[in-house]
């Protein structure tokens, strides 16, 4: 399953629904407005609309904790969910909630790309959630790396996969799997 994860995983931060500079936003939205017709006003006479800033999560939803770095939300098309039910299968247990996020930093920056990792990992803990590194058998990219996160009587399944320039985070809330009756 991780040889196809890469390239899906490169394409949605590229191309994907969360914009990485105000340029792709903006080209993302060409021709919705005004429906495909050329801007009236000030716009129409040769200048450019004020460029929009890239939207970013201030945190997790489903974690309650901050990000110390802010990442792109990223959107599914059914290949994440897919990625983390297989993952949380493993651990015999099935998502329910999700979020999707992503960050992008220069090429090769590892120090940049851990700092991340470290500090994201530290929200966690500073919103109480207690985290151990998990062996999960869908997994199989050694960069790859998979978390269980609880709190009370929550648990977390997070995915943390770091590449070049960019790395994401799937996380998803857990539940036990149900015993399947014969």
């Amino acid at each position: 399953m991780r040889g196809w994860m890469r390239p899906l995983i490169l394409s949605a931060l590229i191309l994907g629904s969360a914009p990485f500079t105000a340029g792709s936003a903006l080209a993302q939205n060409a021709g919705s407005q005004n429906g495909g017709k050329p801007a009236a006003g000030k716009e129409a006479a040769g200048k450019e609309a004020p460029k929009e800033a890239p939207k970013t999560a201030a945190g997790s939803a489903i974690a309650q904790a901050p990000f110390a770095e802010q990442p792109f939300p990223l959107q599914d098309d059914g290949t994440y969910k897919e990625f983390l039910g297989a993952a949380a299968a493993d651990l015999n247990r099935r998502c329910t909630k999700q979020e999707n996020y992503g960050w992008v930093f220069k090429k090769d920056d590892d120090a940049r790309r851990d700092q991340i990792l470290e500090s994201t990992l530290g929200g966690f803990r500073k919103a109480g959630w207690k985290l151990g590194e998990v062996k999960v058998r869908s997994i199989r990219d050694p960069g790859t790396t998979a978390y269980m996160a609880e709190k009370a009587k929550q648990r977390l399944l997070a995915v943390w996969t770091p590449m070049e320039d960019a790395a994401i985070l799937l996380l998803c809330e857990t539940e036990a799997a149900q015993a399947t009756k014969k």
